[in-house]
């Protein structure tokens, strides 16, 4: 992916920089000690470039943003001594999954109905909010679907479902993980899919890095009977949609 190009050669420059003042007598540079400053730094200053992207409305999101911010400078204050904190302290932080959750629901749009991508609309009786991976891939009947997760996969065989002659709307928001939907090739199909920070593939098309979309249709959609929408939406990971 791009995002760790970018970051190892962000990596790579200040480690030469330090090296330099190493060298000149400037700064003494010991690469246990320093490290253990450089790596927290580096999630605070993506954390807080996200979030001026995500208070923009440029990308970005305030959870995967504040996260890393809270994380890198807990990581700090240890390093300063002013708390004792190590990296694998991360699952300590879990709390904060609620707090998230808490707020996601005050500031909900999602009352009654929710209408996405061109007025097409599902009821929250066919929602899903979890944490942990979602399968379909035995033979099932094909509904609207809103899956929401905060951490896991989604792997949906469409191949082996039952798609009703209408349009069939999809929407899956998660804030980390890998979706993977597999569709039969006679069935069209349109996806608006948003990545903040991975790669997503959409039959040839390829769009890795930071703040990444595509959107694509298929050619006979407008006039297709039996059609799917997809809406996908992950801070992290990957999205891959194939014909098969």
């Amino acid at each position: 992916m791009r995002f760790l190009k970018y970051l190892f050669a962000m990596i790579l420059i200040a480690f030469g920089m330090l090296l330099v003042l190493n060298n000149i007598g400037v700064y003494d540079f010991q690469l246990g000690s320093s490290w253990g400053y450089i790596y927290p730094s580096f999630f605070i200053v993506y954390g807080l470039f996200s979030l001026w992207n995500y208070l923009r409305k440029k990308g970005g999101g305030w959870m995967f943003s504040s996260f890393l911010i809270i994380f890198g400078t807990l990581l700090l204050l240890d390093r300063f001594q002013y708390i004792s904190f190590g990296f694998w302290d991360v699952f300590q932080l879990w709390p904060l999954f609620i707090v998230y959750i808490g707020v996601s629901i005050i500031n909900s749009k999602q009352e009654g109905w929710r209408q996405y991508s061109k007025g097409t609309t599902y009821s929250k009786g066919n929602s899903h909010f979890s944490i942990g991976d979602y399968q379909q891939k035995q033979e099932w009947n094909l509904e609207p679907l809103n899956l929401r997760n905060l951490a896991g996969d989604f792997y949906l065989d469409l191949t082996k479902a039952y798609i009703p002659d209408k349009t069939t709307p999809i929407s899956i928001r998660s804030l980390a993980g890998d979706v993977t939907v597999l569709l039969p090739e006679h069935i069209d199909f349109r996806i608006d899919a948003a990545i903040n920070a991975g790669e997503i593939i959409v039959l040839n098309d390829i769009a890795d890095g930071i703040n990444r979309n595509i959107n694509y249709e298929s050619e006979n959609y407008p006039n297709a009977s039996k059609k799917v929408d997809l809406f996908i939406r992950l801070k992290a990971g990957s999205i891959r949609v194939e014909r098969i």
